[in-house]
């Protein structure tokens, strides 16, 4: 700037002539003297050096604020370019990188033609069907070449800018170049599209004249085309043409959103990312203190999740809040309160496990202790077989009646091993449990183990039951995938069968089998 405004002063000088006395003069700069000389004298004049504001970039690249609904800006260029007259490079969709020559044969998402799609295809008669409709940000020209959150528009953002609501098109030439101003409606900046035209194997006759802009989406039937932004000095309209044809790019991004994570007393939360682009997605993590757990995600004070860990999809600033709740102990065991109408308090891990996600003991129905292989031979109430039981039995068909149908204390896995009020769920509770306008089911995987999250639409408390399968004469069964647990009621349907819950990823329901099996436990007290 120094250099410039000493050039000027030379020329006005020298073009007034020496016939004048020398005067002082001074050029300022923020107020300060940046340069005091001498010359022919003239009236006194004051020069103040003008400053430029510094264009807006992100990632290295120049952007404009069009203040456009969706909030996103646009670059001042083509990717390719470094002027917003520059034409920039061309790319075939889904491609990254430009070429020379821009046909099927040479399209990297096909075997050689549009019948031999490799990527990005919704119908078989184009190729291998994935079901892809806009660029995955790996095959997206804009974010590859220029990093950051730039991107390709997607066809809604490129139909925002031809809104007329939002901006005017005027045809200019602007530095020689053709193409059209936007100018945003909204604050009156714009940007410049130059005519790029577009490449079709070697050719690009239609420089000059026409403008070729992508979308991230192809958004066609016929799956081998593309739609792009086309226009002329007449006309802004949509078309759609070949992927395999090279045009301009111009990038767009929208400044990430900001999420945070804050936790009730009783927890810690995390999120797997403070910044995220919109529509993109972050994990929340919640962990609770010892004597609590977790109960949901709220945002704005709304309950989003009761899941744990939560993966959100992002679409604004957000602050989640993990909540958490007491957890009470009965004779040293944790129990949740799931706010049922009974009043019963469910245990937070089945008898034997030290967590939630442990799969404990297996116990024959009436029997206290576990063991490894369960069937009639190894049964305690009976004689080695279905017809010789000796307690709970209503029918002289299968042995001794005394006409018990609910287990005694004594014989109950859940009293026995854990003592105080414990004791196992009778039918009427586990039906209690099962009942959806009480609590809704989840099948999950929790810390690495498969079961149902049992989370309580009264309260929003919840439990966690795995799949610990069951124990018969051949071992441990279906751990993982079904989860068997006892009551302590006898069947109806017959002595030797008592009542259980059983589960698997597709179902759940209530039912009765072998009192011989060794099945999970999941104590209740009062």
């Amino acid at each position: 700037m120094k250099t410039r405004i000493i050039t000027l002063l030379v020329a006005i000088f020298a073009l007034l002539g020496s016939a004048y006395a020398q005067k002082k003069i001074e050029v300022y700069k923020n107020g300060e003297i940046i340069l005091s000389e001498y010359v022919t004298e003239i009236d006194s004049i004051k020069f103040e050096e003008q400053t430029s504001p510094l264009p807006n970039t992100h990632n290295g690249y120049e952007y404009v604020d069009l203040g456009l609904p969706s909030g996103i800006k646009w670059a001042t260029c083509n990717v390719g370019a470094t002027t917003p007259e520059e034409y920039g490079d061309y790319f075939a969709w889904g491609e990254t990188e430009p070429k020379e020559i821009y046909k099927w044969s040479t399209y990297k998402w096909c075997n050689g033609s549009n019948e031999t799609l490799t990527k990005y295809c919704t119908v078989s008669e184009f190729g291998t069907v994935d079901n892809k409709t806009t660029l995955e940000l790996s095959d997206d020209a804009a974010r590859v070449n220029w990093g950051g959150s730039w991107r390709m528009p997607t066809e809604a953002e490129l139909d925002e800018l031809r809104n007329r609501s939002n901006c005017t098109w005027t045809w200019i030439t602007q530095n020689g170049v053709k193409g059209y101003q936007v100018t945003s409606k909204k604050n009156g900046n714009s940007i410049f599209l130059p005519a790029a035209g577009y490449c079709g194997y070697n050719d690009n006759s239609t420089a000059g004249r026409y403008g070729y802009y992508c979308s991230s989406s192809f958004g066609s039937y016929y799956n081998y085309y593309t739609s792009y932004l086309y226009f002329l000095s007449s006309n802004v309209d949509w078309n759609g043409g070949e992927r395999c044809n090279g045009r301009s790019v111009r990038a767009v991004f929208r400044e990430p959103y900001i999420v945070l994570v804050s936790s009730t007393v009783g927890g810690s939360a995390t999120t797997s990312s403070n910044s995220v682009e919109s529509n993109g997605s972050v994990t929340l993590t919640a962990t609770p203190n010892s004597g609590f757990q977790f109960v949901n995600w709220t945002l704005n004070g709304n309950v989003v999740s009761t899941s744990n860990p939560y993966t959100a999809t992002i679409t604004e600033n957000s602050e989640f809040v993990a909540n958490f709740s007491v957890l009470s102990k009965e004779n040293g065991h944790e129990y949740v309160d799931l706010g049922l109408p009974s009043g019963i308090k469910w245990a937070t891990c089945n008898v034997g496990a030290i967590t939630p996600e442990g799969y404990g003991d297996y116990f024959a129905w009436g029997e206290t202790e576990p063991k490894e292989i369960c069937y009639w031979s190894t049964y305690k109430w009976c004689n080695g077989d279905i017809y010789s039981l000796t307690k709970y039995c209503e029918d002289s068909e299968y042995g001794t009646v005394d006409n018990k149908t609910t287990l005694e204390l004594s014989d109950d896995a859940a009293n026995v091993n854990w003592g105080g009020k414990w004791r196992m769920p009778t039918r009427v509770e586990q039906k209690e449990l099962l009942n959806t306008s009480n609590c809704t089911w989840t099948w999950t995987t929790q810390n690495g183990v498969t079961g149902y999250k049992v989370t309580s639409v009264k309260n929003g408390n919840s439990i966690f039951l795995p799949a610990a399968g069951f124990r018969g004469y051949d071992g441990l069964s279906n751990a993982g995938n079904n989860g068997n647990y006892r009551s302590s009621s006898l069947s109806t349907n017959g002595s030797y069968e008592a009542y259980y819950l059983f589960f698997n990823s597709s179902y759940v329901y209530w039912s009765g089998n072998y009192r011989y099996y060794g099945q999970s436990v999941r104590a209740v007290c009062e």
